[in-house]
């Protein structure tokens, strides 16, 4: 048996980040960890997606070299080379983990571990036991795999098994129109992959601003991506020349769609049954482990936080829920709110949001008042050649307070962290007023949504 201050099952962002934090207040600490160091979003998430995004990027950029006067060819692309560098990438950054837990004398051991009690935990496959005063849950999600006929067939997988792929396909049909959907959408099809993206509901995005949604669709649709939305899958089967055939139901009629590989991206399902948390006597929600606003479970000294909860399926969110129960642990009284998580999907161009649509703002009862501004105005936007995009501001009518900010356009997921303070600090519109803003910037479209919504935009 070996004893800890706190055991943290998972090493992903929620429970790596925690873990240091758990160091500098002092606490032993051991990682539990059943694969990789850095979990999904390290490994098979947000960091290898992002490495594929910037290659991408600069496929894209090479395209349009022409219009910023450079003389400039893409030969091709080298797709087994973009894996690589991915590779690459997700080793630097594992490897920075596993210092950043050493130097902190984090303990950590591999394996899958169950509950033998609240503060005991075993590894059924060698018989390992750790006693923890307390424990932290952070043990993620994973890809949530739809019943349908042929679902399990060859060359069809989630986002795990496209990230391992050395060659790429010529033609992909993406089932889920959300963030992964539409992410991987927008990579490979301008890495030269021929995209069709099917979604159940009326539309792309639709936990996200109607605008912005819309917005994305639009600019799919011009980037050659075919997009079947109100479309459900019915069955998946094998076509001619090795192809899959993806049968579909749309307005009452059978559609077909072929193409070389299938991307099942359908959402995301809690990590939780091999902890055997019925045992403990655990509170969960269709396998998702409840806490409060501390972090707390219903059974005393064990805590959960990040995608395992189910309140924010974001990896800074699961980083910040990581570190509030570990200082709640010691004393503090810190508690969770993750109404202003911001938001960022990476596609072309980048869309970014924070806190309240307008629908979301007329349920939640207030009164709101819309600014928008176009970045056909913004003279940074213009000479990045990057003008098509919005900047619109949610506001609570009598007082103007900031309740939501949402974009479409260039550095969206940088500026979304401004959106964030701005709702965290509970600012009004002239806040933002009476801040100067640099020129050229493209965060000055965020501030004329806002003079916009007080009927004075400058540039509109």
């Amino acid at each position: 048996m070996k004893n800890y201050d706190l055991i943290i099952i998972g090493g992903g962002p929620g429970g790596y980040v925690a873990a240091i934090r758990a160091a500098q207040l002092g606490m032993k600490t051991v990682v539990l960890e059943k694969e990789h160091l850095g979990g999904t979003c390290l490994n098979v998430g947000c960091i290898p997606t992002k490495a594929m995004y910037q290659s991408a990027e600069v496929a894209h950029e090479v395209r349009a070299a022409a219009q910023y006067g450079i003389r400039a060819s893409a030969e091709g692309v080298d797709f087994p080379a973009v894996m690589a560098r991915k590779d690459g990438v997700i080793r630097q950054l594992v490897g920075g983990v596993t210092a950043l837990l050493k130097k902190n004398r984090v303990d950590v051991a591999f394996g899958t571990v169950a509950f033998q009690s609240p503060k005991i935990l075993v590894n059924p496959a060698t018989g390992e036991a750790y006693r923890g005063k307390y424990v932290l849950i952070c043990t993620g999600s994973e890809n949530a795999v739809p019943p349908l006929p042929g679902i399990d067939g060859k060359n069809v997988g989630g986002s795990t098994e496209l990230l391992a792929m050395k060659e790429m396909p010529e033609s992909m049909a993406i089932i889920g129109g959300g963030v992964i959907g539409c992410e991987f959408a927008h990579i490979l099809n301008a890495l030269g992959c021929k995209i069709t993206v099917i979604e159940m509901l009326p539309k792309l995005l639709c936990p996200m601003d109607p605008d912005c949604a819309e917005f994305v669709e639009q600019q799919f649709r011009s980037d050659g991506i075919e997009v079947l939305t109100g479309t459900k899958v019915l069955r998946i089967e094998d076509g001619a020349d090795g192809k899959k055939k993806i049968v579909c139901e749309k307005d009452g009629a059978e559609l077909v769609s072929e193409a070389a590989w299938v991307l099942v991206a359908t959402g995301r399902r809690a990590c939780s049954a091999a902890l055997k948390p019925e045992r403990i006597g655990l509170r969960t929600e269709k396998g998702f482990i409840q806490v409060n606003d501390h972090m707390e479970t219903s059974v005393p000294g064990v805590y959960a936080a990040g995608d395992i909860t189910g309140k924010s399926l974001l990896a800074h969110a699961a980083s910040e829920g990581g570190v509030i129960a570990v200082e709640n642990m010691n004393g503090a009284d810190r508690r969770a709110n993750f109404a202003n998580v911001p938001k960022v999907i990476f596609v072309g161009p980048e869309a970014a949001s924070a806190g309240l649509t307008e629908q979301e703002a007329a349920e939640a009862g207030y009164d709101s008042v819309v600014g928008r501004f176009n970045l056909a105005g913004n003279g940074k936007s213009i000479a990045m050649g990057k003008a098509n995009g919005f900047v619109k501001v949610v506001s609570e009518k009598k007082y103007h307070r900031i309740l939501g900010i949402h974009m479409v356009g260039p550095a969206a997921s940088e500026l979304v962290t401004l959106f964030t303070q701005l709702l965290d600090m509970e600012a009004v519109l002239e806040d933002v007023e009476t801040s100067i803003y640099p020129h050229p910037a493209v965060s000055e479209a965020v501030r004329e949504a806002c003079l916009d919504a007080l009927g004075r935009a400058i540039h509109k």
